[in-house]
């Protein structure tokens, strides 16, 4: 455990190096540049309200903050863990040329993505004044539902970067899952439409449980329940742990396949 600590602080200079190289990629020759991570949901947000919001605008209070929230961490997870699965593939020359921890070009992916939802926040809030929610002291727990989404994201990375370096077409099938849980998460629909006997189906749903936790403290101004605080750092913490174990397994494979 100790010589994998002395390793990350060793490396840590490089890391600061790739994540900043990753993120300035994303807006190379960009006009607006990071600008683009709060305009480009913002505009979204504007169409999706205008088709939905009069089917459910009795039934959601502050409609158009409660889809952005929701498709906010849609788009974290599936970024994230979607851009670390070719990580290995796309940084094959740094890795053949330095010994260094792979798992640092997962962190990059994941945590750049993590920066852009940062930006993201921005607007987000401005709009919650705007609609008028009730800004309270339960808006100090953001950072932990960040910092638990943050885990579970990139435990995930882990996964998708380990199996994605040798299955190609994992990265085609990922984008139909994304798909799919688009529909199968309250992001622009109430969770109240579904039926009471369906619902504990939703808890297998961790995007759900994110995205619940963050709408519980900005949106209705509670502090979320203990079940949904477990449950959601058992997702995490769990995730992470697999994400270790899986990667671990596969890295010193990477090579034959890169």
């Amino acid at each position: 455990m100790k010589s994998k600590i002395y390793e990350f602080m060793e490396f840590f200079p490089f890391l600061k190096e790739i994540i900043k190289r990753d993120f300035k990629k994303k807006y190379y020759k960009s006009i607006l540049g990071v600008a683009w991570s709060m305009l480009s949901p913002l505009l979204m947000m504007a169409v999706v309200t205008i088709v939905f919001s009069t089917v459910f605008k009795r039934d959601i209070p502050f409609y158009p903050a409660y889809w952005y929230s929701g498709n906010l961490f849609m788009t974290v997870v599936f970024d994230g863990s979607s851009m670390a699965m070719g990580s290995m593939i796309h940084n094959a020359g740094l890795i053949k040329k330095m010994k260094i921890p792979k798992y640092f070009f997962v962190v990059s992916t994941v945590t750049q993505s993590f920066i852009t939802a940062v930006f993201s926040l921005v607007p987000y809030f401005l709009l919650c004044l705007v609609l008028g929610v009730p800004m309270t002291i339960n808006l100090l727990a953001v950072p932990l539902v960040i910092i638990l989404c943050y885990l579970f994201t990139f435990g995930l990375g882990l996964v998708m970067c380990a199996y994605g370096t040798f299955l190609r077409d994992l990265d085609h099938l990922y984008k139909v899952l994304r798909r799919v849980f688009l529909y199968i998460t309250p992001i622009f629909y109430p969770i109240e439409i579904v039926p009471d006997q369906f619902r504990f189906l939703f808890e297998f749903n961790p995007i759900y449980i994110f995205i619940q936790l963050f709408r519980d403290v900005t949106l209705n101004g509670v502090m979320p329940s203990e079940r949904l605080l477990f449950i959601a750092t058992s997702y995490s913490l769990l995730t992470l742990a697999l994400g270790i174990v899986v990667f671990r397994e596969k890295q010193d494979r990477f090579f034959l396949y890169i």
